[in-house]
Formats: C-alpha cells, sequence, structure tokens
C-alpha cells in the first residue's frame, strides 16, 4: 500500500509540474481490453491529468487488465510501472480527492 502511495504522489507532483509547465504529463497505455473499453478508460485518464496513447514503446504507465497472474508493481529500466487494474483504480481515486 504505501509503495501504491508512492508512486501516485510522484503521479501527482508530476502532473501539477506538467501543468506549470516544467515537464511533459506522464504518458497511459492500457493493455488488453475491447475498444470501448479502452476509450473509457481513455476519457478517465485524461480527466485526470495523464496523457493516454494508443501505441508507445515506452509510457510512464503500462496498465494491464486481463494478466491475472501478474498481481504485482513492476518498474523496468525505462521507469515504465507495469501494474494490474485494481492498483490503477486506486491511483484514480487518490488523484481524483
Amino acid at each position: 500500500m504505501k509503495v501504491l502511495i508512492n508512486i501516485a504522489s510522484n503521479l501527482e507532483q508530476r502532473i501539477i509540474d506538467a501543468s506549470i509547465g516544467n515537464c511533459s504529463r506522464p504518458t497511459i497505455v492500457f493493455c488488453g481490453c475491447d475498444p470501448q473499453m479502452k476509450k473509457d478508460l481513455h476519457k478517465r485518464a485524461k480527466r485526470i491529468g495523464f496523457n493516454p496513447s494508443y501505441s508507445i514503446k515506452h509510457p510512464s504507465i503500462k496498465v494491464e487488465l486481463q494478466n491475472f497472474r501478474n498481481k504485482k508493481i513492476e518498474i523496468n529500466r525505462f521507469k515504465t510501472i507495469t501494474m494490474d487494474y485494481k492498483y490503477f483504480e486506486f491511483i484514480c481515486r487518490y488523484l481524483e480527492n
């Protein structure tokens, strides 16, 4: 839980810096869902302050919706955070408040 709060607060700071103009907005990619659900998730991500993309090589966040065996958060060498959908829901609720 502490790791999620740290990630969410880091993303919140990056979104604030992007609104000021100091850096670019964090990018997000959704994997493993139908096009309508992806469209709805893109609207939600854009409302929070992310830059949703359909295809990008190294996004800031990669949300996997149908990967049931991977229940942990992974960060690779390109600083891409790979997480499950339930963790994304927690970060959305944290950023909306």
